[in-house]
């Protein structure tokens, strides 16, 4: 639609002064307009969005319109800048083509659908689906149901019919509360980086890896563990962090894992986040990360992601109340995928639960260079959702944008060199080596006050957080040493 309203505004600026175009092309281009604006509406996901790309293509369309009343005098040139502006604006419905259809996901083909029914209504509901040739069994097996709806969802797999017959069925049932896809997650595995650069004067501890991680000098550490050291600060306790991923090597050399169902890692992504959150620090061996030493943050892993590379939403919703029933501190998710769902219900019920335990919830941007908005579990309410940054405090191309997300903030996340399976380290980028950096600096600040909540971590750490190039798209750079010194001045 935006390429209609070039093409009109460009033939009346440039055939405005023939008889009957003036009347005949203003019609046109407030039809298109109005087209515009419908078109943006139907794709956009907020007000917010909304406003953001209406305001980038009526900017486009009066530039355009500048230009070609400027060079009026040539009617070539104008038939080039005309030509230049569709093209581009080709450009601009590929890329909202794009943020609608990308990675799409599909149903679990054994679990399609994700219900909740209340208690009074499951009888009936069973005997409906064994009348659909369905099978029906509890989804989630929360410790304390008094507190939470988690032990009201049922997974339905169906054997016979269309997927879109059983999901109309579904609808029309009073008797069912409420219909989600127990949607497959195609795991979005981190680009493997290059030659990694060594700064020698990034002495921050005795591990010797550390000089090839430049977002530990990037994020002023060395101010940062001097701060622990000056203030003898001791942890109130050991703060419990579950990484939710594709396993842990325990037998990592730099790691000290407790893994309930997580004691290895084919993939190698999950290992490595554990290490950038809380490899061991000042063991001479490996690298470093944000925890000062092992008595600060006791890593344990849960596998939601299969050996291949897929999970469901029902299984990291699993993971979520397996880790939060086992006492977790901090989840970190370096997770997700784009969703199909208007609103997930599962997901925000699930991070309540943690919340209401006391648990903080960090989760990956995604890596698709779209509105953070789009993906689960990012897009769950109360959860903290880091975006990826290069050297130059630019969110990284491939980085999605925290624009409409609460709770937004940024980390390096390029050329990450942690721990990987069978005691080896290998630079990774992606937003899932952003967000365990912000995992554990959180973890930490719950080791000191574990009764912080989402909120006042928070904002912590974006009152000490430091502007981007684009803070807006990012949120703020954490700041680790700020953060710590404003906690224990508080």
């Amino acid at each position: 639609m935006l390429s209609f309203c070039i093409l009109i505004l460009g033939l009346w600026i440039i055939f405005r002064d023939r008889e009957g175009v003036f009347r005949l092309f203003s019609v046109l281009i407030l039809a298109g307009l109005i087209g515009l604006i419908t078109q943006k509406y139907l794709q956009s996901s907020d007000y917010t969005e909304l406003s953001l790309e209406l305001a980038k293509s009526l900017f486009f369309l009066a530039a355009i319109g500048y230009l070609l009343q400027f060079l009026k005098q040539s009617s070539i040139a104008q038939f080039g800048i005309l030509f230049i502006g569709l093209y581009f604006s080709w450009g601009l419905n590929a890329d909202s083509k794009e943020a609608s259809t990308v990675n799409s996901p599909l149903p679990d083909q054994n679990g399609e659908f994700l219900i909740q029914i209340e208690k009074r209504n499951l009888s009936d509901v069973t005997t409906w689906s064994y009348a659909l040739d369905a099978k029906i069994k509890r989804a989630f097996h929360p410790s304390q149901p008094d507190i939470t709806s988690m032990d009201d969802y049922y997974i339905l797999d169906i054997k016979q019919g269309t997927y879109e017959e059983i999901a109309s069925k579904l609808a029309s049932n009073t008797q069912i509360e409420w219909v989600e896809n127990n949607e497959v997650i195609p795991f979005e595995f981190p680009a493997k980086s290059g030659t990694t650069t060594k700064d020698e004067l990034n002495t921050l501890s005795n591990d010797p890896s550390v000089a090839l991680q430049w977002h530990l000098q990037h994020l002023g550490m060395s101010k940062y563990f001097n701060y622990f050291s000056e203030k003898a600060l001791k942890p109130t306790k050991k703060a419990k962090l579950f990484i939710l991923d594709t396993g842990i090597d325990k037998r990592h050399e730099d790691l000290s894992v407790n893994s309930i169902n997580a004691a290895q890692d084919k993939q190698g992504h999950g290992t490595h986040c554990a290490g950038v959150a809380a490899a061991i620090t000042n063991n001479k061996i490996g690298v470093a990360s944000f925890a000062p030493s092992v008595d600060w943050v006791e890593v344990h892993g849960i596998q939601v992601i299969g050996d291949i590379g897929f999970g469901t939403q029902v299984d990291i919703i699993n993971g979520i109340i397996q880790a939060t029933d086992a006492g977790a501190d901090v989840i970190s998710m370096s997770l997700g995928g784009i969703t199909n769902q208007e609103r997930e219900k599962a997901y925000n019920e699930a991070v309540r639960y943690a919340n209401q335990k006391g648990t903080i919830v960090v989760v990956a941007a995604g890596n698709a260079n779209l509105d953070g908005k789009r993906y689960s579990p990012a897009n769950a309410e109360n959860v903290i959702v880091v975006t990826s940054l290069n050297q130059n405090d630019e969110k990284s191309g491939f980085s999605n944008h925290v624009s409409n997300i609460a709770m937004g903030i940024s980390a390096p996340g390029e050329n990450i060199f942690s721990t990987t399976p069978s005691n080896t380290y290998t630079p990774y980028s992606g937003t899932s080596m952003a967000a365990p950096q912000v995992a554990g600096l959180v973890a930490v600040i719950k080791a000191i006050r574990p009764e912080l909540d989402t909120k006042k971590i928070y904002s912590i750490l974006s009152r000490t957080g430091k502007e981007t190039k684009n803070t807006l798209v990012t949120g703020k750079l954490i700041q680790p040493y700020e953060a710590i010194q404003l906690l224990i001045a508080e």
